[in-house]
């Protein structure tokens, strides 16, 4: 159990992680966005999810069935590591307020949720 422990909240960090130093690459050395901030924020979307549902991929092969509440459970997981990673780095990096911040970031990670839970009872309903 402890080592399936290690390897969710692992995995939530790279869940942030990637997309992080994705994100990188979009911005000049002054920190100036280089590109238009709907096309950041749509291919942040696309890393992140595409990231996560590969990860959680992985997982499927180790957790116990019914996974449906094991893969919710990990969805909640890695939302509160990101949000938590994002207030540590993201939020002093950025400087933006705590509002700005779920309006424009932070609410975007429930879909976390929306994709483990899909993915739990997808692997229940063909298990």
């Amino acid at each position: 159990m402890k080592n399936i422990l290690v390897r969710v909240l692992s995995f939530g960090f790279l869940v942030w992680l990637v997309p992080f130093v994705v994100a990188m690459g979009f911005f000049s050395p002054e920190r100036k966005l280089l590109v238009d901030m709907f096309t950041f924020k749509t291919v942040m979307l696309l890393v992140g999810t595409a990231t996560g549902s590969y990860l959680l991929f992985l997982l499927s092969k180790r957790v116990p069935r019914p996974a449906f509440k094991t893969f919710l459970f990990i969805g909640a997981i890695w939302l509160i590591e990101n949000w938590i990673l994002d207030f540590v780095i993201l939020l002093p990096l950025s400087g933006m307020s705590v509002s700005d911040y779920f309006v424009q970031i932070g609410l975007r990670y429930v879909q976390i949720l929306f994709v483990s839970a899909a993915i739990g009872a997808a692997i229940d309903k063909h298990a």
